[in-house]
């Protein structure tokens, strides 16, 4: 493991793995955990739980925003799992100076995406940090889900 964060560790590929293996497992190791899965499954079993964060750049992009990204990401783990979405989280790190229009309109795409997904944000956090602390706005949303089918990954197999 290197001594110091690369992009690379972020990229979903082997360093990432390594990241998560040798720092984030070795000290939350738990069953739940271990499964690796794209949402964990709990409650025993009737529901699905995950958490995931958005720093896209540029927030708007063809067919969406960061907004959409954050919500239909959430409820894509969530689906994996064979779970329906219920309840999200939604907390926004947003840099000074950003534009309250852009930041609307992101919401407003991540209402729409709630709408279509049968889900809703019962609770979150908003902070804002100074000028060049982040590429503008970050996005972490934490989805729950009722399980009701089996799921694509290795739970229910």
């Amino acid at each position: 493991m290197t001594k110091n964060i690369t992009i690379a560790h972020g990229n979903g590929g082997e360093e990432n793995n390594e990241l998560i293996q040798k720092i984030f497992y070795k000290h939350f190791a738990n069953d739940i955990l271990a499964k690796s899965e794209d949402a964990a499954v709990i409650e025993d079993g009737k529901l699905a739980f995950t958490t995931d964060s958005f720093t896209v750049s540029p927030l708007f992009f063809p067919g969406g925003d960061i907004g959409k990204l954050a919500v239909c990401g959430t409820c894509n783990d969530l689906a994996m799992m064979g779970a329906k979405p219920k309840y999200m989280t939604c907390s926004v790190i947003i840099e000074e100076g950003f534009s309250t229009r852009e930041l609307e309109k992101i919401v407003k795409s991540m209402k729409v995406e709630l709408e279509i997904n049968g889900a809703i944000v019962v609770s979150g956090d908003t902070k804002v940090v100074p000028r060049g602390a982040v590429d503008k706005l970050f996005i972490n949303t934490t989805g729950i889900g009722v399980i009701e089918h089996k799921g694509i990954t290795g739970f229910w197999s």
